[in-house]
This record gives C-alpha cells, sequence and structure tokens, in this order.
C-alpha cells in the first residue's frame, strides 16, 4: 500500500473562545482538489473523491475519529503519540473540499 502524502501551506489560522474561558485553535484549508494535477503529479476524478470522501465523513469525521498528525506520517496507520489535530468538518466548493481541523500541536507553535 502506497502512501499518498502532500504539503498545502495555504490554511487560516482561527482562534475561538471556549466555555471555559480558554482558546480552541483551528486550521482551515484546502484539504483535496479534483480534476486537477496536485504536487505529487497526481490528477483525482471529482467523482472518485466525492465517494471517498463521503466513506471519510461517514466513517470518521462524524463520529469524532478523524485524527491526523502534522507532517507526513510514515505509513498510513495512524501513531497516536504523534496526533496533532482532528477534522471537524468537510465542505464541498466547486471541485475542492475545505476541512476545518481543531490542532492541539498548532496553538504549542504559534503561542
Amino acid at each position: 500500500m502506497k502512501l499518498i502524502t502532500e504539503i498545502n501551506e495555504q490554511v487560516n489560522i482561527i482562534t475561538e473562545a471556549n466555555e471555559v474561558g480558554g482558546k480552541n485553535y483551528f486550521i482551515e484549508g484546502i484539504f483535496m482538489q479534483a480534476e486537477q494535477k496536485n504536487r505529487n503529479g497526481r490528477m483525482y476524478p471529482l467523482a472518485v473523491l466525492q465517494k471517498e470522501t463521503e466513506r471519510y465523513v461517514t466513517e470518521s469525521v462524524m463520529k469524532n475519529r478523524a485524527y491526523g498528525e502534522l507532517g507526513h506520517p510514515d505509513g498510513p496507520a495512524l501513531n497516536l503519540e504523534r496526533v496533532s489535530h482532528i477534522t471537524k468538518s468537510c465542505v464541498k466548493k466547486e471541485i475542492t473540499l475545505l476541512a476545518k481541523q481543531r490542532s492541539w500541536t498548532l496553538r504549542t507553535v504559534i503561542l
């Protein structure tokens, strides 16, 4: 199995107050794009990304299990010691899927 990875530096950093007076940190940006070549030289058809996105949202995002690592993991298995964020939502905008992710590691990077 090959791990597909890509870097995207076009993200917004969002800070929101939480119910206990602290702050929640979010990053928001492009999660996936269809019908155009990515930095890995791959192009994914819209139908394929829609199907896989629906599965990912149903099986992971909606169940609060869409964890990720900051940087590129060594393989497809998630290393729980390196978890840095959780994807909270995915929104389709034309051929781009935007994700809002709550980040714990980001807080330590920007503070």
